[in-house]
């Protein structure tokens, strides 16, 4: 359990996190007065979907929750997340953060009272920048641009990058081309009679009245609602035919629909939001659609539907949503939501769409925020670390190891796989030096004897894998080889030992201009300058960097800082002196 703590954030408001599920159910009332309050509340972000979801959540969770002042009773608003841990090979681990309901909610977002919105939006994405992360997925974040700018706004490049997400391309069996960034509802009046004249064509109106009239009139066709007694027997229903319309054609997607479904469905029948209608022909069930019941927002959520695909006539999927939206406007529902899609049957109902995209605000580094892993995550990193190992990846396996004891020096068990990695590893080459010091390798260094130096740094390291002097020189050393991805690696390895090392930012700067990433290199030379505002290589190096992108003006500042703390340093003076005559090259060509 995380030790609580107020962050006051730039607007003035106080941000908490809460970790457990008994701090959650504390906040049900307060949960559920927010949601009520907030017009952009969906069902996915209701207490009773939120809380039995991060039940069943093995990956750490939180909530991010607003107060006006320490000492207020209530909270305004909340911002339910899920962390994670991903693996770039031969870079190292790294952290995400996603949407508290991904990546099987209809719908993301962010709970919060409407005459709060833009200070909590802004107190949320101050607290998020605390966190340890490399990628912030906004996933199917159904949510206004007005309640969106002022939390975009505290992402600003150059430090961090936002985009939008394309969704893979989806062409059904029929040759549809499907956008599943348009999500389809239909606006229901008050009785079914309008509905059927107002928004159904004429084809659709009488399919529609006779596929009813069959229910009504057949002795062998029907639609039985799940009951307490039958919610069980119904749900296997749906799953077996989930399995038999998706495990075909893709196994993947159908296991994880079927374990989430399995999770949720019956606490939510269990708590009222479940509404789960059978059609049945005869003693056999031709169709099962999965419904959620949102009263507070009058909505009417169509989630799954499934059905024995050897059944045509009538047809099941038909039947099931006249059935169902004729019953959510008798119980005074005011929207059918058909959800993710722009297939053409939902358009057949009078629908209307909204879009709602796929966003990622990544950090322009590339790494880790703090250049450290999350706490929470350490043990996901742990356990991928020895997966890694036992399927002979040593060297993602050491990487992963290093870093979770550069965020925890006191973790045991990753020092002893470790160890035992670099056992394995010094038994296929030639160990460094016995009683090798950092001062030894470096007066090697200095003396132009790389090879030894290598040497030496690596068995420093291998006895001592958060020696930071020890990594820091290996990366100038294999930077010097012109070796610059592995170079990268051990300098990341540096910063990820002493995030605050202005000279470890200056010298990644360098790996990132050799490789041409030069607006990256600026990046780390701002970071390098702004732990040590009198870095004078970091503003000369930045300098350099600014002018391949072509800012010459913020270059030649840089290089005057760079003078003003160092007038004697040539580079600088040289370096100025060429772009002086590169611009005034420039302004004589275009007289």
């Amino acid at each position: 359990m995380l030790i609580y703590r107020w962050l006051t954030t730039a607007v003035g408001m106080h941000v908490n996190v809460i970790d457990t599920l008994d701090d959650l159910i504390a906040l049900r009332r307060n949960w559920d007065h927010v949601y009520e309050a907030d017009p952009e509340a969906n069902y996915f972000l209701s207490w009773s979907w939120i809380s039995t979801w991060f039940k069943s959540r093995s990956a750490p969770w939180f909530v991010l929750a607003a107060k006006l002042e320490p000492e207020d009773a209530s909270y305004v608003g909340f911002f339910p997340l899920q962390l994670g841990a991903g693996l770039e090979k031969g870079r190292g681990f790294h952290n995400t953060l996603a949407m508290g309901g991904s990546y099987f909610a209809t719908y993301t977002g962010v709970l919060c009272n409407p005459e709060s919105v833009d200070n909590v939006m802004a107190a949320f994405a101050d607290r998020i920048r605390a966190f340890r992360w490399t990628s912030l997925n906004l996933d199917d974040i159904f949510i206004s641009p007005d309640r969106l700018r002022p939390f975009l706004e505290a992402f600003p490049a150059p430090e961090f990058a936002t985009a939008k997400v394309a969704r893979p391309p989806h062409v059904t069996e029929d040759g549809q081309s499907i956008d599943h960034d348009v999500y389809i509802y239909i606006d229901l009046p008050d009785d079914f009679e309008s509905f059927l004249n107002v928004n159904l064509g004429p084809k659709t109106r009488r399919n529609a009245r006779r596929a009813l009239r069959a229910l009504e009139t057949s002795e062998d066709l029907r639609i039985v609602p799940a009951t307490a007694e039958t919610i069980e027997r119904d749900l296997e229903l749906f799953y077996g035919f989930w399995k038999t319309q998706w495990a075909p054609t893709n196994p993947r997607y159908a296991a994880y629909i079927l374990d989430c479904c399995r999770t949720m469905f019956l606490d939510c029948f269990r708590d009222g939001s479940l509404f789960l209608p059978v059609l049945w022909q005869g003693d056999r069930a031709i169709g099962v659609q999965v419904n959620f019941l949102d009263p507070a927002k009058r909505r009417f959520i169509n989630f799954l539907t499934s059905r024995d695909l050897t059944v045509h006539h009538p047809g099941p999927s038909f039947l099931l949503h006249c059935y169902c939206i004729r019953w959510a406007i008798e119980n005074g529902y005011a929207i059918y939501d058909l959800g993710t899609g722009d297939y053409a049957y939902k358009y057949m109902f009078g629908s209307e769409e909204h879009i709602v995209e796929k966003l990622r605000i990544t950090t322009r580094t590339g790494r880790n925020n703090g250049e450290r892993l999350d706490p929470r995550s350490l043990p996901m990193v742990f356990n991928a670390a020895k997966q890694l190992h036992a399927s002979g990846d040593l060297a993602d396996a050491a990487i992963g190891c290093r870093q979770i004891l550069a965020a925890d020096p006191m973790h045991a068990a990753a020092k002893a796989l470790y160890n035992e990695i670099i056992a394995r590893q010094n038994a296929d080459r030639e160990a460094g030096p016995e009683g090798a010091t950092v001062a030894t390798a470096f007066a090697n260094h200095r003396a132009g004897d790389l090879q030894e130096a290598e040497k030496g740094y690596r068995a420093v390291l291998a006895v001592d894998p958060v020696d930071f002097d020890a990594a820091h020189q290996l990366g100038v050393l294999l930077l010097q080889r012109r070796d610059p991805k592995a170079a990268e690696m051990e300098i990341r390895r540096a910063l990820e030992i002493r995030p605050d090392a202005a000279s470890a930012h200056c010298n990644h700067g360098n790996v990132l201009a050799i490789t041409g990433d030069f607006e990256g290199a600026i990046v780390s030379y701002d970071r390098a300058i702004e732990l040590e505002p009198r870095h004078a290589i970091a503003f000369n190096n930045r300098a350099n960097a600014l002018r391949r992108v072509g800012r010459f003006d913020d270059s030649l500042a840089s290089y005057e800082a760079a003078l003003t703390l160092q007038p004697e340093y040539r580079q600088a003076s040289d370096n100025r002196a060429a772009l002086i005559r590169e611009l005034e090259g420039k302004a004589l060509s275009e007289v």
